[in-house]
């Protein structure tokens, strides 16, 4: 059997410790595929100006979305996720008129505070704001209503809307929950071992159909973490 081609290796948190996360050219296009969907859902569309706000250790998780958002057509840019580039995220944010900045954590929103930002008024004129659980509290209080965005394990879980819960793509996840936390593997071959994978992340399950249209597995109680 011939070795896959290999596109990059990023990390993700376990409760077993850091796990490499190794991404084969083929993983990424069916990781793409799934971004699109999470797009879809999110109604980000050509012309669209989005914010992906992240760390170069993330690049296996966010890349898809970088790829996916060039193919239809949006427009984007990137700021980092600490709190020494934060003033950027709100810089660009105004500057662009942005349609989304997603994947904002609690790194930025310290920065933010540090240097004197309203969380109100950099995120509130933003018609769609993605924020990870560390976040979501504080632009909650602030008059945001954010939809989650959170990296879980090797999977990306992103809200179709605020409430409607994160869905993670099971085309590709087999999601479980052990003892209140998020179990996953993968439900194909791909370049990370299959797992399953303990990611910690608490959080309860809902498998209805998604108001949106979605089938797919959803995350809910993410913004008590």
């Amino acid at each position: 059997m011939s070795t896959p081609t290999l596109w990059g290796v990023g990390t993700f948190a376990s409760v077993d410790g850091p796990v490499s996360f190794p991404i084969s050219a083929d993983d990424f296009v069916a990781d793409t595929a799934a971004a699109a969907r999470a797009l879809d859902s999110l109604a980000i569309g050509r012309g669209d100006r989005v914010l992906i706000v992240g760390l170069v250790s993330e690049c296996a998780h966010l890349v898809p979305f970088h790829d996916a958002l060039r193919a239809r057509g949006a427009v984007l840019s990137g700021a980092d996720a600490t709190p020494f580039d934060a003033p950027r995220t709100a810089k660009l944010a105004r500057q662009l008129e942005v349609r989304a900045v997603v994947a904002v954590n609690g790194a930025v929103l310290d920065g933010l505070a540090d240097e004197g930002f309203d969380l109100g008024a950099v995120f509130g004129p933003v018609p769609l704001v993605g924020a990870r659980p560390d976040a979501l509290g504080r632009l909650r209080a602030a008059g945001v209503e954010p939809v989650v965005w959170a990296h879980v394990g090797p999977a990306v879980a992103v809200e179709c809307r605020p409430g409607a819960g994160a869905h993670i793509d099971e085309t590709i996840w087999e999601v479980a929950e052990e003892d209140g936390a998020v179990v996953v593997a993968a439900r194909t071959a791909r370049a990370l071992p299959a797992g399953p994978y303990r990611t910690g992340v608490r959080a309860e399950l809902a498998r209805d159909r998604c108001p949106c249209g979605r089938s797919d597995v959803r995350l809910l109680g993410l913004g008590a973490l």
